[in-house]
């Protein structure tokens, strides 16, 4: 039954997935103290977070998917995240999906330096086709997850310029997120993203399993250079299309 959650315990015993980083990641961040966050547990492996109106699941074959086909027709939302395996049990076929890919390279203790330079990156992520929204919304839960010890910004400069940039978007128990991956159009070729990726799975890979998002599936080959294996595929469904 989908209860919701009062303690970060509850989300503790879901299974390694980028699902579950992101999930785990934004209750720290928030928590039951605002309005625009909901968290839902259904069984210790089975999750649902809502974060201003954007819904990501952890599933597994053992969920109660009549229980959350019926929550989702109950609860307006605006995007669903979640694998894509599990998209026919809820009734859902058109969507958005690419490949998930998980670091399988050696971790080891290489130094990444923080950045902090938000406008920046946003400008560099909203020019490289991310859809981000504004920038006041963008920099305020971006901002709360890395105090929150839940996000790491990272960016390589050239000659002053912002040449790249990554993130470690959700940073949960066991698992991290990784994202927000761009590079400078004009600086492309020179292997600024990769090592940038690189760096922050090999950083992390010491102590938690490290996903990263395709956003397209030509994608798949770059990140198998940067130490990545294929895991699976992840797939987005907006409501009302």
């Amino acid at each position: 039954m989908l209860e919701s959650v009062q303690n970060y315990s509850e989300l503790a015993g879901l299974k390694s997935s980028p699902f579950s980083a992101k999930i785990q990641a934004l209750y720290k961040t928030y928590g039951n103290g605002y309005k625009f966050a909901d968290f839902w547990v259904q069984s210790p492996d089975t999750a649902v977070c809502m974060v201003d109106g954007n819904l990501t699941a952890e599933c597994t074959e053992n969920s109660d998917f009549d229980e959350l086909k019926q929550f989702l027709n109950f609860i307006p939302y605006n995007t669903l995240l979640l694998d894509e395996k599990f998209c026919r049990q809820l009734g859902f076929e058109n969507l958005e999906s690419s490949f998930i890919v998980n670091y399988c390279g050696n971790a080891n203790n290489e130094i990444i330096a923080a950045d902090d330079n938000y406008k920046g990156v946003y400008e560099l992520l909203v020019s490289s086709g991310f859809e981000l929204g504004d920038y006041s919304s963008f920099l305020a839960d971006f901002v709360s997850r890395i105090n929150a010890g839940c996000a790491f910004l990272t960016s390589l400069y050239s000659d002053n310029r912002l040449a790249a940039t990554a993130s470690a978007l959700y940073i949960g128990g066991n698992d991290v997120l990784l994202g927000a991956v761009a590079t400078d159009k004009n600086l492309r070729g020179r292997g600024y993203a990769s090592k940038l990726v690189s760096s922050l799975a090999s950083y992390y890979g010491k102590e938690k399993n490290v996903y990263l998002f395709c956003r397209e599936d030509s994608l798949a080959k770059f990140y198998e250079k940067c130490g990545f294996c294929i895991k699976g595929r992840w797939a987005q469904i907006k409501n009302g299309y």
